[in-house]
């Protein structure tokens, strides 16, 4: 939710006029909306308290649902990371189809191992 910008022009005579430039009429001319601007609606459940609340209860249970994490047009650009049990210096990257591949994180990069 952007808020527009607001200009400042002068006039022929060079009085400051505010407001929102809504269209452009011709050279020099501009239609310019002034008085202040509704502020948007935002729907009561897109309000910070509850989507923090709803996270917090997700992110309170155990796991999260497979089909949840590879989900979209684009899941088979989407993998899952976690840390390897046996070596938490490694880390698991698991992609849509299954596919594991053990490795390091590199300058914030994932970097498979060789062996």
């Amino acid at each position: 939710m952007t808020r527009e910008k607001t200009t400042a022009r002068d006039s022929a005579k060079g009085q400051l006029v505010q407001g929102r430039s809504v269209a452009t009429l011709g050279r020099g001319m501009e239609l310019v909306k002034v008085g202040k601007a509704p502020r948007p609606v935002v729907r009561p459940e897109d309000n910070t308290t509850v989507l923090l609340k709803k996270a917090a209860r997700a992110l309170n249970k155990p796991g999260i649902d497979r089909a949840d994490v590879f989900r979209g047009p684009n899941a088979a650009k989407i993998f899952a990371y976690y840390a390897y049990p046996q070596d938490p210096t490694r880390v698991v990257r698991e992609a849509a189809d299954g596919t594991k591949v053990i490795g390091r994180l590199v300058e914030g990069r994932f970097r498979a191992s060789k062996a």
